[in-house]
């Protein structure tokens, strides 16, 4: 007769040791089949996780987890007692309080019939074959590299984030620096500015002086129009005096035109008297 296997796990359901913790899944701890075998070595998908340092650093991190879980415990018990203490005094109070009203008799609630009919009514005993079967052995190879595949990937994760505290670390930096570079600008901007007001003053002076020079030139210039003021009413009387003089001499020629013509008149009155007393 051939023996039978559970469908789900394909474990020996005719093994005589069935019934034991783990011999639902045809475990070799309990069918005792390669007995004192050990699991095979499973290795690394990363080549790195068997060598001695990291076995040595995976111990020391083991022990002082285990040191750390014992402090821890031991802080914590005296509280979880106090605690149960104070769980177990009020249970009791309400044992106390509710006993006579309880029956213990099983019959009481059941009758002490079991309704088996409606208990398989419920239960499914189908297998769905749509879920994949794995051995235990191989399901715990795959879980230690799976175990393994996290720490790296745990790894990668904080290298990551320390990649990005990095990146962080720089851009805060290029801003500080960004803040530097702006502050020495507008300093020098400052300069600029500070440069174009003095050279405004100067440029101002200049024209305050341009115009006092003007003020002057124009004060020499009202002193020469009013000279040339007073000079016109002089040069109008000194023309006038050229007139009057002018008018003098033509007068003057007028009376020497005169006493010339006198004269030839009395040079002629004498030659006519002399002519008429016949010499």
């Amino acid at each position: 007769m051939p023996s039978r296997k559970g469908t789900v796990t394909g474990a020996n359901l005719d093994n005589p040791n069935r019934g034991k913790k783990g011999a639902l899944t045809g475990s070799k701890r309990v069918t005792g089949e390669g007995e004192g075998t050990p699991l095979p070595d499973v290795p690394s998908p990363y080549g790195f996780d068997s060598s001695p340092e990291v076995a040595a650093t995976d111990e020391a991190a083991r022990a002082n987890l285990k040191e750390k879980l014992q402090q821890a415990g031991q802080v914590i018990a005296p509280v979880v007692g106090a605690v149960g203490a104070a769980v177990k005094g009020v249970a009791s109070q309400v044992t106390a309080t509710v006993n006579g009203s309880i029956d213990y008799n099983p019959s009481s609630l059941t009758n002490g019939t079991v309704d088996a009919a409606g208990i398989l009514s419920k239960a499914d005993a189908s297998v769905d074959e749509s879920v994949p079967q794995l051995d235990s052995g191989e399901a715990i190879k795959r879980n230690i590299i799976i175990a393994r595949q996290r720490n790296y990937v745990g790894v990668a994760i904080n290298n990551t984030k320390l990649k990005q505290d990095l990146a962080t670390l720089d851009l805060e930096q290029q801003r500080l620096i960004g803040l530097l570079i702006d502050g020495k600008t507008a300093r020098i901007n400052n300069e600029k500015k500070a440069v174009t007001y003095h050279r405004s003053v100067v440029g101002r002076d200049i024209e305050l002086s341009k115009l006092e020079q003007d003020n002057e030139l124009l004060t020499q210039q009202q002193i020469r129009t009013e000279g040339t003021q007073n000079q016109t009413e002089l040069i109008k009387e000194q023309e006038q005096l050229k007139v009057d003089k002018l008018r003098e001499e033509v007068e003057k020629q007028k009376y020497e035109i005169e006493n010339i013509a006198y004269e030839k008149e009395k040079i002629k009155q004498e030659a006519v008297a002399k002519f008429a007393a016949g010499f």
